[in-house]
Order: C-alpha cells, then structure tokens, then sequence
C-alpha cells in the first residue's frame, strides 16, 4: 500500500513538471523611465509655420510644398467679398482700384482648397486652418461680406473641413474682420458671429474643433448673453446652459493671439468682469472643457506699462490650466528669441536646471506644447499560457502642458524572437500587430491637474496615468517583446512619439514567454495602488511670485536648491 502511494505521488509530481499551474502575476518589466528630453516629432502640437492660400474664381494655385509640418493655414476668400479691395489706386488715376465681388465659391477654389490639404497629407503633415477675407492677411479693415454671403461660404466650406478632420488639428473660426480676427469690421457683431459658428458646427463633424477669437465670442456661440455674471463655470446658469449643450461644450474653443502680451492678453480678456470674460473666468472654462480641445496662438511682447507674463516660468503654471498646444514660431519673434537667450529656472519633473547646463526656456515651451508622454513603469505577464491571453499594466505620465486632442488607435506590436537590448537590426524577424480596444483612449492620459486653493496654487493630479492592458495573442511560441503604438487609424505612419528614449513611433514595454503548455489562471498583479503614487505625488504651490516644487517632505526653490 505504501509503495502503491509512492507510485501516485511520483506520477502527480511528473504531471505537474510537464504542465505546471500558471498563476498569472505580472512582472516588472525593466525598461528605460526616463524623459530623454528631446524635441519630438508629434506635428499635431507645437510650434507653427504661417502660410498664405489665396483663392480665386479660377482656383488659383495650392499649396504644392508646406512650409512646415505643422502649418498655421490662412486661406484667404477675399475675391468672393464686394467689401474687399484687392488693389488699391496709388497712381492718381492711372489705374483702377480692383475690389471682390460677392459670389458663391467655385468649385475650382474649393478644389484648390482640397488639393492643399491632400498636399498637406503627403508631407505627413497637421494643419490649422483659418479663412478669411482680409487679401493677403495684410490687416486690412472693413472686408467681411454681407453676413448671408458669411453663412453661404460657411456652408459651402463645410464638406470640404469635414474630408480632412484626419489633418486638421483646429478649425480657427475666421470669416470676420483684419486677419480673421473678429475685429476692424463694422460687419461683426456677436450674434453674427455665433450664427456663423454654430452653422459650422452643425455642418461638420464633431472631430473639428471649431475656435473663436476671445471668450466672449465663445460665450455668444455657446448661447451665453450676459456673459460677465453667467460664464462662471460653477454658476447656475453656466451648468443649465452646459448640460443643454451637451458634447458641445468640449469641441468649442478659442484661439489667442495676443497670448501673453498685458494680463489681458491684449483685450482677449476682459478688464471689467461685469460685462466681460476676465481671464481667471476664461482659464478656469478652458480648464476644464477644453480639455481635449486645442489651444494657442501668438505670444507676444509686454505692452508698456503692462505686467510682465510672456515667461516661460508663467507658462509653466497656466499653460497646464490651459492645456496650450500650439503657437506661432514667427511671431512675435523678439519675444521668441528672448525665450531662446533665457534659461529656464525652475525644475519640472526631468526637466531640471541643475541637470542640464543649457536647458532654455524656448526649449522648455516647445517641447510642453500640448501632450507629451512618459512611460514611467511596465508591469507585464510573464508567460502566456494555454489561454492566449496577455496581460499587462502601464503607468505613463503626460507631462505636457495639455493632451491629446483627437482620436488615435492603440496597438501592441509584438515581435518574435528580438533581444530589445540587441543593437543588430536588420535582421528579418517576424512581427504582428494585435489592436487594442477603444476603451484604451489616450485622450484620456491626461496631464497634470492644478487647482486654485487660496493664495496657494497646488498640483492634485502629476499626469501619471494607469492603463490596464488584457488581449488575446496569437500562438507563437517562445519569447516575445512588445511594442506599444498609438497611431492614427488612416495613416499608419502617423504615431505618437514617446519622450523616453530609444522611442520614435512604437515604444518598448516588456517582455513575455509564450508557451501553450502552460494553464492559465487570472491572478494578475497591480501596480502600487493610486493612493499611495497620491500620497508621494509632487505638487506645486505657489506663494507669491515664488513657486515651490514640493515632493513628499521635501520642497524646493524655482532654482531646484533644497529649502528643507
């Protein structure tokens, strides 16, 4: 009988060497952490190039070369406006002066208008997008049509923004006045420039966000009337007006550019909060509902007499309250070379003077501009057993100044065989791609939170974010490294560059041995929980002018110095 038992026990232990029981924790994974801090080539923020479209009745020429991956387009209708002098007589009667004429858009204009964006498209570019009817964007006043003529074009306009929301980041709502600018124009009023919004709106998708020149334009087109008592985002009245509205709320925004130029950002914000939008008010909405939404425009130098914000220490507080994602890399260019001359002075996160020797505030800004993720930690499945089934958890923090603003596909690429340590590329290893569910939406790795506490302004969230990954694998065999790609469904070129390094468009999160001998249990491992990354989260307060980057018990002066 003892023999016999010896006999079982011997069989049940080879059973169990052969098809060991797999409880399926995850590991982590050793991968690189840090921000690498180098300029990345993400074109749907940063940095814009401006250049001029101007469309005729015969079409005139496109845009054949970009001038930039990000392109800052002003396409200009002026020849479709009475009020639109395209030549002006400065010989003293010897020549006419040439004006528009009110008509609807030709075909060959908004062929031309499609050409550019299929070019635009070829250069695997992003685009804003302005149109107006100042010639030549030269300032001039008074140009804008009769407003039937504004709603016409507005319509016919709209099948056009609509083909290529997959290369528009932002429609800047022009249309009216100097620049498209929504001033110098007796033709502007509020309520025709919220008629005209709002029939953009309903007459493109929702992926176009459709911004307006300031927050009380905004305000209009959102249905807000008195808008200096009623456009606070914890009144009454705005959350009446925000819940009729809907997703609505979050696809309206605004462009800016008199960004930076007095407290007021040059009339951008108002001086009288009883009757206009001031800037706290107008902050704290694009805080909160443009969150995926862009924002941006032209920084300019401090008028006289003015306080002084253009910095990029002041950036680093409001940029991230107000998710800014672009501005224009030529203007004002004095402000921009400043920028370039002038180091950075405080510490944020990688990004620390006592680091690097060099670090400017130009490079600061430009690299902040909108989202900018980090893979901080990998936690992965070991083995995938006879279940298929790959599980993973990623801690990636968004230390940009905003988020991601449209819609992007997240994959693991997996790769057969390769030892992500090995520098030997080259050689032809397998691949495949597995997609991940559109529940896995990086709009939503959102960046850091900073709230209004008293005279203290405090960090509540540092950008790190959890993604939890669970997929089913195909059956290969043997050991597998993978790659996570956020990509842009119609182009597939078109991913988002990870800060770390070693990243361009995939990054690597781990590896996993696959072998279908083993059985599967679900006992997967989590990260450290989210109170305790809470409860050791830096957070930043500022007191006075001065602003300390605290991280646990310790806290330091904008210079990195140790103040305890």
């Amino acid at each position: 009988m003892a023999r016999i038992h010896i006999r079982l026990l011997f069989i049940i232990g080879v059973a169990l060497l052969q098809t060991p029981l797999f409880a399926a924790g995850l590991v982590k994974q050793s991968i690189d952490t840090t921000d690498a801090m180098a300029t990345l080539d993400n074109f749907d923020r940063g940095f814009y190039t401006p250049q001029v479209l101007h469309l005729k009745p015969s079409g005139g020429k496109p845009i054949e070369k970009p001038w930039s991956r990000l392109l800052h387009l002003r396409a200009e209708i002026s020849e479709f406006s009475s009020h639109a002098w395209l030549g002006i007589d400065t010989t003293g009667g010897r020549k006419d002066t040439t004006w528009g004429k009110n008509q609807d858009l030709t075909e060959d204009a908004l062929n031309v208008l499609q050409e550019t964006f299929d070019n635009i498209r070829k250069n695997d570019g992003h685009v804003i997008v302005r149109i107006c009817y100042d010639p030549w964007y030269n300032g001039r006043s008074n140009v804008t049509p009769d407003h039937e003529w504004v709603l016409k074009h507005v319509k016919q306009l709209a099948p056009v923004l609509s083909k290529n929301t997959d290369v528009i980041v932002a429609l800047e709502m022009g249309m009216h006045g100097a620049y498209g600018e929504m001033h110098s124009d007796t033709n502007i009023t509020y309520d025709r420039v919220a008629e005209a919004t709002n029939l953009m709106l309903r007459n493109t998708p929702p992926e176009l966000k459709i911004l307006t020149r300031t927050g009380n334009y905004s305000a209009k087109v959102l249905g807000f009337d008195n808008w200096g008592v009623d456009f606070n985002i914890d009144g009454d009245k705005f959350k009446e007006i925000a819940k009729a509205k809907g997703d609505t709320m979050y696809r309206v925004g605004m462009f800016n550019d008199g960004y930076l130029g007095t407290q007021y950002d040059y009339g951008t914000w108002g001086a009288d909060c009883a009757t206009s939008i001031c800037r706290e008010e107008g902050v704290a909405w694009l805080e909160k509902y443009s969150i995926n939404t862009p924002y941006g425009g032209e920084a300019l130098t401090t008028a006289e007499n003015y306080q002084v914000i253009n910095t990029p220490e002041f950036l680093a507080y409001e940029g991230f309250r107000t998710h800014t994602s672009y501005l224009n890399i030529q203007w004002n260019n004095n402000l921009i070379d400043s920028w370039k001359k002038t180091l950075f002075k405080q510490k944020d996160f990688d990004y620390d003077p006592a680091r690097v020797d060099s670090l400017t505030g130009f490079k600061y800004i430009n690299d902040h501009l909108g989202y900018r993720f980090v893979l901080r930690e990998s936690w992965m499945s070991d083995t995938v057993g006879d279940d298929g089934i790959l599980r993973a958890k990623l801690r990636i923090q968004n230390v940009g100044f905003g988020n991601l603003t449209r819609k992007m596909n997240a994959s693991l690429e997996i790769v057969v065989g390769l030892d992500p340590r090995d520098d030997s590329y080259g050689i032809d290893l397998y691949s495949y791609g597995v997609q991940l569910p559109d529940s896995i939406d990086f709009r939503n790795v959102h960046s850091r939170k900073i709230e209004i506490k008293g005279a203290d302004t405090v960090m509540t969230f540092d950008g790190n974010n959890e993604i939890s990954i669970e997929t089913k694998v195909d059956g290969y065999q043997g050991t597998m490294q993978v790659y996570l790609r956020v990509c842009n469904e119609q182009k597939y070129n078109d991913c988002v560059a990870f800060a770390n390094e070693k990243s361009s468009r995939s990054i690597y999160i781990g590896t996993f041995i696959s072998d279908n001998r083993v059985k599967s249990s679900i006992a997967p491992r989590a990260l450290p929980s989210g109170n305790a990354q809470k409860k050791n989260a830096p957070f930043v307060q500022r007191e006075r002018n001065s602003v300390i980057i605290r991280d646990g018990e310790k806290s330091y002066r904008l210079n990195g110095a140790k103040t305890r």
